[in-house]
């Protein structure tokens, strides 16, 4: 988990996801979160599932808590997984966020959305 140049939190899920690496994770990415808001900057993740290799119960709720709890303008996930994608799918739809959460086939596409330019908040590189 790191913040990408481009001023987004990029996170990438590697090996066997548990509720505590999630729970873990979302710690994180809340302290990165808070660190944007400060600077009054749009709060943008990427998410990079390709190297995660299976998920628990337990990390599909954590996932569900932590995309419900951060507050973020808006969150892009890659994976070559179609389950884990469709998983993804769904835990957005439950949270109501499909306006401002999508899931793509490659980072290029992903970042590609994250980054474009939101006409009424104004971030975005393009």
């Amino acid at each position: 988990m790191k913040l990408a140049k481009d001023g987004y939190i990029a996170v990438t899920l590697v090996g066997n996801q548990t509720q505590q690496t999630i729970e873990d994770s979302a710690l994180q990415c809340q302290r990165l979160a808070d660190q944007l808001r400060t600077e009054g900057k749009p709060v943008l993740g990427l998410i990079d599932f390709t190297h995660e290799d299976k998920f628990s119960t337990g990390a599909n709720k954590a996932t569900l808590d932590a995309m419900g709890s951060i507050n973020y303008d808006r969150v892009a996930a890659f994976g070559k997984s179609r389950v884990l994608a469709e998983v993804t799918e769904l835990i957005i739809q439950a949270l109501g966020k499909t306006d401002r959460t999508k899931v793509f086939a490659t980072r290029e596409e992903a970042v590609a959305w994250l980054m474009m330019r939101d006409p009424v908040h104004g971030y975005g590189i393009r």
